[in-house]
């Protein structure tokens, strides 16, 4: 557990922050936004009118009659409930079939140490933090002034899913032959999760039982809560932690119960090609982000047509509204939701634009370059497959609104002007890959900073009027620079002058990479 806690000092507290950081600043900006129950009845309304809201929102229990602590919920619980999905995905799988991958775990084992020790030490130490978030959390709604019932529902809903996915990852790492695969594997049940719980929310079927998630909702905070979902959450999270500690058992060490299929016997001529095969390691990750920004999109493009009379029943909004000085109301929540989209995306951007650095520190980079394949040739693959990818996935999201606010205002001259205002947050997104790339060529081992600057953008532009930042410091994001289209006429220079920001970077750190050492497995 130590040498567990010593790796994880960094991961562990960022995504205990970042994720306790969201559903608390959020939690917080609630009240002034809903101050009377006029404001309450009216996002009632909202959200109870639209499937697509109910489907990624939840089942709006306690929406008949609506408190506060309702729409906390229903703004936070699905998406902390997923960020600690994933949270204990990647740590679990880390500390499990990653270090079998990376024949680690063989080097420990041949030591004093049990056979079972090394996952019971990371599902402890997850599990701990689940509990631990759910405390903050706990006490930060206290604190905000929420109802102290509620907020023990929804702290301990949070806690017991994310116990709950402990069991999944730990599970998926006994069942798959790789770590790549576990997290597939995993990812895939959290997809199959989401999708019975958002069809039986939207339908109002029981469907929606068959979903952990739904059990995780179903403990209704601030509406008449109800225990016994949480304590089957828990006893099932309890049951997986326990098979994968048998499955550990009847598998050996460094293979997994579904062993992995052989290939075909000759590759396919384009994979011949650094762009080819750049491709085929990625594909899967841009398909996904494809599908899920569309979703997204769609989600927000279908509330697009009540929105204005939304905000103009709500006085929290009276003060934007103000500042909006003529511009359709429409048109400004479309363009806040695009760039909230491209913030998004950026992560897929790093992701991507680091891809590189993964090759290198897993040894293969070494078998590609020791062909006639120079350095930049083939970190220029990767970053062509990125920048494909990002426009990819950044017009899947405008095709999503633009489809989604075309069916409900009728007008389907939407589909192309959202599509191509989603464009105008590409500069933007792709300064974040390019700060990635210098860092990753010129310094190595400080490139997962690259993550640090998309939190700190984030942050800005989340939080950044609300905490009263000067201007000088609203503008160190790249996404304060993005005019906001289709609210507003377009403005070239700043997307002109980020998109020669993002090349110099780029060129940066292209030069980098050509000149220094590549790590040696």
């Amino acid at each position: 557990m130590r040498f567990t806690l010593r790796r994880d000092r960094v991961r562990l507290p960022v995504w205990l922050s970042a994720i306790s950081a969201t559903i608390l600043s959020s939690a917080g900006a609630l009240p002034p936004l809903y101050p009377d129950q006029a404001a309450l009845d009216s996002y009632a309304e909202l959200a109870g009118s639209n499937p697509a809201m109910t489907a990624f929102g939840g089942p709006g229990y306690g929406m008949d009659h609506p408190n506060i602590g309702v729409v906390l919920v229903n703004e936070t619980q699905l998406t902390g409930a997923i960020c600690l999905a994933f949270m204990a995905l990647f740590l679990v799988n880390r500390h499990t079939r990653a270090e079998e991958d990376d024949e680690r775990s063989e080097m420990i084992r041949s030591s004093v140490v049990g056979r079972h020790a090394p996952l019971a030490a990371v599902v402890l130490v997850q599990s701990t933090a689940m509990l631990l978030l759910g405390a903050v959390c706990f006490a930060g709604f206290l604190t905000i002034g929420y109802d102290a019932t509620g907020s023990l529902a929804l702290a301990a809903s949070l806690s017991v899913f994310g116990l709950f996915m402990v069991g999944v990852a730990a599970v998926a790492a006994q069942v798959a032959s790789t770590g790549r695969a576990a997290l597939g594997y995993g990812s895939a049940a959290i997809g199959a999760m989401f999708i019975v719980r958002a069809f039986g929310d939207a339908a109002g079927s029981p469907v929606r039982w068959l979903s952990p998630l739904g059990w995780a909702q179903g403990g209704r905070p601030f509406a008449n809560e109800q225990w016994w979902p949480l304590a089957l959450c828990f006893v099932a999270a309890a049951g997986l932690i326990v098979l994968a500690h048998w499955l550990f058992t009847q598998r050996d060490l460094g293979s997994g119960l579904v062993t992995a299929h052989a290939g075909p016997a000759h590759a396919a001529g384009w994979l011949t090609h650094p762009v080819g095969l750049s491709w085929r390691l990625q594909r899967g990750a841009v398909t996904g982000w494809v599908v899920g920004m569309a979703l997204m999109g769609a989600v927000s493009g279908s509330i697009g047509d009540e929105i204005a009379t939304f905000m103009e029943d709500n006085q929290g909004y009276a003060d934007i509204l103000a500042l909006l000085e003529g511009v359709d109301v429409t048109d400004a929540f479309l363009a806040v939701w695009l760039v909230m989209q491209a913030l998004f995306i950026s992560g897929y951007t790093i992701s991507a634009a680091l891809r590189p650095r993964t090759e290198e520190h897993a040894g293969r980079a070494e078998l590609v370059l020791a062909g006639p394949m120079s350095r930049t040739r083939w970190v220029a693959s990767h970053l062509a497959v990125a920048l494909g990818g990002t426009i990819a996935i950044i017009l899947a999201g405008g095709l999503g609104t633009g489809l989604a606010y075309a069916a409900v205002s009728g007008d389907s001259s939407q589909i192309l002007r959202l599509v191509a205002a989603s464009l105008a947050s590409l500069p933007a997104t792709l300064v974040l890959g390019a700060i990635a790339v210098a860092l990753y060529g010129l310094v190595p081992r400080a490139s997962l900073g690259a993550w640090l600057v998309l939190a700190m953008c984030v942050l800005i532009t989340y939080f950044g009027e609300v905490l009263g930042l000067p201007q000088w410091a609203l503008d160190l994001s790249p996404f304060t620079h993005v005019p906001q289209v289709p609210a507003v006429a377009i403005d070239w220079q700043p997307l002109l002058t980020m998109t020669a920001l993002a090349a110099a970077l780029t060129g940066a750190g292209l030069w980098g990479i050509a000149r220094r050492d590549i790590a040696s497995s």
